[in-house]
């Protein structure tokens, strides 16, 4: 689970999509046994709009992330060697958008089911995705990528 400096993948686990995966299963199941709503029942329609409105744009960053990294020929699993760092289009703006888009997804439930577990479970979700995957990322993307890598990073946040 560590970084592979010899052309393997930056981790040999997927961790991304099982932490955010785990944390709505788990935020999903804490709503189940002990529901801990915070939207005014007037305000409830608005929150469920706005719940999808911010779901859906987490599933277009993790789209426009993907169509990215397909046009520049460079696999979307941690779990694989990186072929390119990808600059253009949603990651002139974020270096993760993929993360950022799970994490807007798993907010998105939060509002859109009116339970504070989601929001809760997010920034669990975004200290572990940091802690477990971006950091070891960024060793591996500059030491396959060096300056190139090393001044993408420092022109471009790594989360918005």
């Amino acid at each position: 689970m560590s970084v592979e400096m010899n052309g393997a993948a930056s981790s040999l686990f997927p961790w991304p999509p099982v932490i955010y995966g785990s944390a709505v299963v788990l935020a999903a199941s804490a709503s189940w046994v002990s529901p801990w709503r915070y939207t005014p029942p007037d305000f409830r329609l608005a929150a469920i709009a706005a719940g999808i409105a911010i779901t859906a744009c987490g599933f277009g960053a993790l789209l426009a992330a993907g169509r990215r990294f397909a046009a520049n020929g460079t696999p979307v699993p941690p779990t694989r060697p990186t072929t390119a760092i990808v600059t253009t289009g949603i990651y002139r703006f974020t270096r993760n958008p993929m993360y950022l888009g799970m994490s807007l997804v798993l907010a998105g439930l939060g509002v859109a089911f009116d339970q504070v577990w989601f929001l809760l479970a997010l920034p669990v979700a975004v200290l572990a995705v940091t802690k477990l995957a971006i950091e070891r990322e960024e060793t591996y993307l500059a030491s396959k990528f060096g300056a190139a890598y090393v001044a993408y990073k420092s022109s471009v946040r790594r989360w918005f």
